[in-house]
């Protein structure tokens, strides 16, 4: 199962990387396409694919005829060389002139009694000497005994390429996190340096009201001591005006010394 679920994405692209020589050109088109992703035992396949070739290579289609084979594993079918251990021919690969020197080959297969598995496709005459056009005739096809397991894959194969969604987006939203993580860091010594400002500048401002009271403090100073001085004099002049003098303290005059210390008598009518 997880020899399946690994050849299920990288089959593919291993056949189309595979290398292999042949005797002609071809400009593109050497991946066979299939109908379908998974195919029934005794079910009815089409499997198309198209090349490009030179007029002057355009006899090697008289080499033919070309068959379609499934090849367990990841075993390729090779020109010059028997074909693999375990290879099942499909069907026959009919050739038609698409455009100019664009050509399609098709073939419509019934799918063999083989167990539940992928299996590569290849192209080759008989004997094989010619299994491309330069660039080799690959695929791969999904066989199944069951319509359940073809499901099954299925589901699977969706549920994989949402891990791999997901997993994607993990990757963006850490990125996105660490993008975030360096902007906070960069915005808290910015708020560092705007405190430390704050602080310097409330702390000249207290210095510079300090400095204000102090020199306004300084400069009144005489004028005070001058109208403390103005006013104590003031007070003491009106006290001195409205003071009176007692009674004994206010001089006696007589006339005559006598007449003060004598008694007076009383009046004779």
């Amino acid at each position: 199962m997880r020899m399946r679920r690994w050849l299920v994405f990288v089959l593919s692209l291993s056949w189309v990387l595979v290398l292999m020589q042949a005797d002609a050109s071809a400009d593109g088109g050497a991946y066979i396409d299939l109908d379908r992703t998974h195919f029934l035992v005794g079910s009815t396949g089409h499997a198309e694919t198209y090349v490009s070739v030179p007029a002057n290579k355009q006899d090697l289609f008289g080499r033919g005829p070309f068959y379609l084979y499934a090849t367990p594993g990841r075993s390729p079918v090779n020109e010059g060389q028997p074909l693999p251990s375990g290879a099942v021919r499909l069907a026959t690969m009919t050739v038609e002139r698409d455009r100019g020197t664009a050509f399609e080959l098709a073939a419509s297969f019934t799918v063999p009694d083989l167990p539940g598995d992928y299996y590569a496709l290849g192209v080759c005459n008989d004997p094989c000497t010619i299994s491309g056009f330069r660039e080799p005739l690959t695929g791969s096809i999904s066989i199944v005994q069951t319509a359940r397991e073809a499901e099954l894959l299925n589901e699977q194969q969706r549920l994989v390429g949402e891990k791999f969604g997901l997993k994607r987006q993990v990757r963006k939203l850490n990125n996105a996190r660490a993008d975030l993580e360096r902007r906070l860091s960069y915005a808290g010594m910015q708020e560092s340096e705007l405190n430390a400002t704050v602080t310097r500048l409330r702390d000249q401002l207290t210095d510079a009201r300090a400095e204000a009271r102090r020199r306004a403090s300084g400069s009144s100073l005489p004028l005070v001591l001058s109208i403390s001085a103005f006013a104590l004099a003031v007070g003491l002049l009106v006290l001195r005006r409205t003071r009176r003098p007692r009674a004994h303290d206010v001089p006696v005059t007589v006339d005559r010394l006598d007449d003060a210390e004598r008694p007076k008598e009383p009046s004779l009518r």
